[in-house]
């Protein structure tokens, strides 16, 4: 109970650090989304507060949660496209080395889960997803290549796995000692956790769309809308009127007009709305409308 008391204040102190890292992390995640997206759009916020937590936390929620299906997805390819190649491989390496090595311990790996049917499922589905997206085939050759490396480090991630339960073990052969084996133990754990980083990393920085995954992640927060219904007043209605769109009778009375099927590039964040116009040339053009005279549905 005294040893208990002893570590309460050391337990409040790793919790605060813990909560401080947290919500720093999620406000520069945030903060790297919106210079992104700023730049994707061509507008940076006006009126910006990095207090403004719950935007931050949604993009910051919206970007981990986009992103994590685009690992996993790139990640399922690759090891589809990895895993029979590694276990013939791998049959071959074993019969070399045992007509060689004898005397050595031959560590099979088992590369079966590469190409389980729940892998077979993300990696169809999703690479039919990312080609309806990408409709470009110079991206999708990308991102291939992409899924390619990540099975490869998912081979020798599996590989080190194997190697780390052998060592686990706590078999010893005659020319290895305890302090080899500890230190084998501590190579292999921090080789798993490297890979283990880079399988998380890589997609992100050779990925062939990173703004892709940003405007995901504005959409997932509901900062972005690409089919909305808004109620704009006047007299920044009228600037609204002439671009294609047609205005209409808004609920919120005759100083507003409502326009549909309008697509809201970035809302909530700062004082002002972005949303684009199309224009009857085919081009679009971005206005931004203080967020007092336009609302949102």
């Amino acid at each position: 109970m005294t040893q208990l008391k002893e570590n309460i204040p050391i337990l409040k102190d790793t919790a605060d650090l813990i909560g401080t890292c947290a919500r720093w992390g999620t406000i520069l995640v945030g903060g790297f989304c919106l210079l992104l997206y700023s730049n994707e759009i061509g507008h940076f916020p006006e009126g910006l507060d990095l207090g403004e937590g719950l935007a931050f936390y949604l993009v910051c929620a919206g970007f981990w949660l986009a992103y994590s299906v685009y690992v996993l997805i790139a990640t399922a390819i690759g090891s589809l496209l990895w895993g029979r190649p590694a276990g013939i491989l791998e049959k071959l390496g074993s019969k070399r080395n045992v007509k060689k090595h004898p005397d050595r311990v031959n560590l099979e790996t088992d590369f079966s889960p590469m190409w389980e049917f729940p892998v077979w499922v993300l990696a169809v589905f999703g690479f039919l997803i990312l080609v309806l997206l990408y409709r470009d085939i110079s991206s999708v050759a990308i991102f291939l290549g992409v899924s390619l490396l990540q099975g490869m480090l998912v081979v020798l991630l599996l590989v080190v796995r194997r190697r780390g339960e052998y060592l686990r073990a706590g078999f010893m052969l005659k020319n290895e000692s305890a302090e080899v084996i500890e230190k084998s133990r501590l190579i292999t754990l921090t080789t798993h956790r490297i890979l283990l980083a880079l399988i998380v990393i890589f997609p992100l920085a050779l990925g062939p769309d990173k703004t892709a995954l940003v405007s995901t992640a504005f959409r997932v927060a509901q900062l972005r809308k690409e089919n909305a219904t808004v109620h704009v007043k006047k007299p920044w209605a009228a600037r609204v009127s002439i671009s294609t769109l047609k205005g209409g009778t808004s609920f919120l009375g005759d100083d507003h007009v409502e326009f549909k099927g309008v697509k809201v590039l970035l809302r909530s964040v700062g004082e002002k709305v972005i949303i684009e116009l199309p224009q009857s040339s085919g081009k679009a053009i971005k206005l931004p409308i203080p967020s007092e005279s336009i609302y949102v549905e």
